[in-house]
């Protein structure tokens, strides 16, 4: 990892532990952990391995899209180089996972191909976080607004890029501009994501998305059960995606504040008390991203050994 990115990794650490440290404080110091202290061992491990098996299902979605444009790495080099990518998700949008493009060009992998990729496994999570929240509507139909305000954002994404005009849109926009090879790797992005947009690829990865965060939203649900805020199955799944729905339009690295305060709020709405709803917030975010980053350092740590 680069001196910049370890800046930028130890910024947006330090800027997490401010922020979980303010929450605790304005929510009751002594309730949040004696709320943390009702946690079950078992819930725990549990947690971790819902993420874990998210990442796996993922991987598996990502290989295919690799394989769509007929590369084939070895599996286990490969899940590292995906891993180390989760090092940099704290980074606005995640666009940091595009790291991974560096240790795929290695095998022949183009920059446009594994850009594509990262393109694609972005816009149909985004999809299926859309779909997870319309589950909200079933406990409170007066968010219907929050649920609308993501689709609106999803479909208007979606649709302009699929697009299949766009890509000579862009040649054509970029032709003699100062920035016109800018357009032209644009464009060469959309087209390699067009392979992975086909009908077949698009049902196949936005359903095993659904599947994936569908995991992460469930801890959720588990934490919340296990600490004692009584809320349902749907209600967990639908809090966690429109947290990170706005978390990720927040632009913020890895969503942070933006996706611990609309958590927290939903939370509270669905009758929470403060000290719980921090205590739960915190708990997911540890097991659905910190544990992702910390993943991510382990892959970078074993690939540099591997090069030595």
């Amino acid at each position: 990892m680069s001196p910049h990115h370890r800046r930028a990794l130890t910024l947006s650490m330090g800027f997490a532990a401010l922020l979980y440290l303010g929450f605790v404080l304005v929510a009751d110091r002594e309730a949040v952990f004696a709320a943390l202290q009702r946690a079950s061992l078992t819930m725990l491990l549990g947690i971790f391995a819902l993420s874990l098996l998210n990442y796996l299902l993922r991987f598996w979605r990502w290989q295919r899209y690799v394989a769509a444009f007929d590369h084939a790495l070895p599996i286990r080099r490969h899940f590292l180089y995906y891993l180390a990518g989760f090092t940099l998700t704290v980074t606005p949008g995640k666009a940091g996972e595009a790291v991974r493009s560096l240790y795929l060009h290695q095998h022949g992998v183009t920059y446009a191909q594994s850009l594509a990729a990262l393109f694609v496994e972005r816009l149909l999570d985004v999809l299926a976080m859309s779909l997870l929240a319309l589950l909200i509507l079933l406990a409170r139909p007066d968010y219907a607004w929050l649920v609308a305000v993501a689709w609106i954002f999803t479909l208007g994404l979606g649709g302009l890029v699929t697009r299949p005009w766009l890509p000579g849109k862009l040649r054509g926009w970029g032709r003699n501009h100062r920035y016109g090879h800018q357009f032209e790797r644009l464009a060469r992005l959309l087209d390699a994501a067009a392979t992975l947009l086909r009908p077949g690829s698009l049902l196949f990865g936005l359903s095993l998305g659904v599947l994936s965060w569908g995991l992460e939203g469930s801890a959720l649900y588990w934490i919340a059960q296990d600490i004692g805020a009584g809320i349902n199955l749907a209600t967990g799944l639908g809090v966690y995606a429109i947290a990170v729905l706005a978390g990720a339009l927040s632009f913020l690295p890895g969503g942070l504040g933006g996706t611990e305060a609309v958590m927290g709020l939903l939370l509270v709405a669905f009758g929470a008390d403060a000290a719980s709803a921090v205590a739960i917030t915190l708990l997911c975010r540890i097991a659905t991203l910190w544990f992702a980053v910390a993943l991510g350092g382990v892959a970078v740590g074993a690939l540099g050994i591997n090069r030595l």
